[in-house]
């Protein structure tokens, strides 16, 4: 198993482009009905340079950027995109253990009040329909997700494959009820699409009117452009490149020079962007971002007990899989990772060796 640990790192390092999620570009023009938002200091839509960290779509059209060659990797690992199609179920056997009672608050209060017993996988991640019928009729949810699978091509006006419109209908079906939902998107093509077909897998008439906040589009944890943090993940002779630097960052190093500290910015955005909001929001809220924004979130939230240690496993965040935000009465927080789809991970390491027919 070392060895072929050795052999897939070498091949990332001598393989294609990868390109995280951080999808820094403008927002999609299409004609749904759509309403704006972002925090008090958040960016400014007409401002490109604070809106997309001052690097273009079309230079990093979906954040980080690890360059590599391609001769070892399959075509999905090197086709200038880092997003590979949804992994087979059959890789992610899950065993169950219950989700221990936790809490955070904006507003401390007390201790934290008793809640259900919620199922998580062997990655950390339990169902998004699990939680939403966990929750007590005063309770309030804002499920933060992954956009669904996507083509490889990587603009803002990218959308999801056919597989991808399945998988988010296939989550809107866990959630069909009589309940509206509101829809908070980065206003990405993929976002949107995400929401709508959410949605009509709920059964919802009309397409849903989709809220667009920007400060979801994927820097808020960056201090630097996507471009830079490449560069500057290059320079530490990091060969995953900055999706390798997230994820030693995320579970515990600090870069202060390029990424913020995870969890004062993680609560600073429940607080602007969440707690904000949320009076505006109906009970329950689909919040679709992208992977570079919600994979620090599911580590934030599971106190770094979620299985996405890329640096380590190769594991990095799925399509739908995310965080959920469950909000009470008092304003008090507590969290759980979710997953849309079979599994809330990609495991890299184990798509290499099942396309290499290699056995572990």
């Amino acid at each position: 198993m070392g060895f072929m640990r050795r052999a897939f790192t070498l091949a990332i390092f001598t393989a294609g482009a990868f390109v995280a999620c951080n999808d820094s570009g403008t927002s999609s023009t299409d004609t749904q009905s759509t309403e704006i938002e972002s925090s008090a200091d958040g960016l400014d839509i007409s401002d490109s340079d604070k809106l997309f960290g001052g690097s273009s779509a079309q230079d990093s059209p979906e954040g980080p950027v690890a360059t590599t060659s391609s001769s070892a990797l399959p075509a999905r690992f090197s086709s200038g995109q880092y997003d590979p199609p949804h992994a087979s179920p059959a890789e992610f056997s899950s065993s169950v253990e219950p989700f221990p009672e936790s809490s955070s608050s904006a507003e401390s209060s007390g201790s934290a009040p008793a809640v259900t017993e919620i199922a998580l996988d062997k990655d950390g991640f339990a169902t998004v329909a699990d939680v939403y019928r966990s929750l007590a009729p005063s309770e309030k949810a804002v499920f933060i997700i992954r956009h669904s699978e996507r083509e490889d091509a990587v603009t803002i006006e990218t959308e999801l494959t056919a597989n991808g419109v399945k998988m988010a209908q296939d989550l809107g079906a866990t959630l069909k009820s009589d309940e509206e939902f509101s829809y908070i998107t980065s206003g990405f093509v993929r976002t949107n699409e995400t929401a709508n077909n959410i949605s009509k897998g709920r059964g919802e008439a009309n397409l849903p009117k989709l809220i667009t906040n920007y400060d979801i589009t994927g820097n808020w944890f960056l201090k630097i452009s996507a471009d830079s943090l490449a560069q500057y993940a290059s320079k530490l002779g990091m060969q995953g490149s900055s999706v390798e630097l997230m994820a030693h960052w995320a579970y515990g190093e600090p870069y202060p020079d390029a990424l913020y500290e995870l969890e004062p910015r993680a609560q600073e955005f429940m607080e602007k962007v969440i707690l904000k909001n949320l009076p505006k929001w109906k009970r329950v809220s689909i919040m679709v971002s992208h992977d570079i924004f919600v994979m620090p979130l599911a580590v934030f939230g599971s106190g770094g007990k979620v299985a996405l240690k890329y640096h380590e496993d190769y594991h990095w965040i799925n399509y739908i899989a995310g965080l959920a935000v469950i909000i009470d009465a008092q304003n008090n927080l507590r969290y759980v990772p979710v997953k849309g789809a079979d599994s809330g991970v990609i495991d890299y390491l184990a798509i290499y060796m099942a396309e290499h027919g290699i056995k572990r």
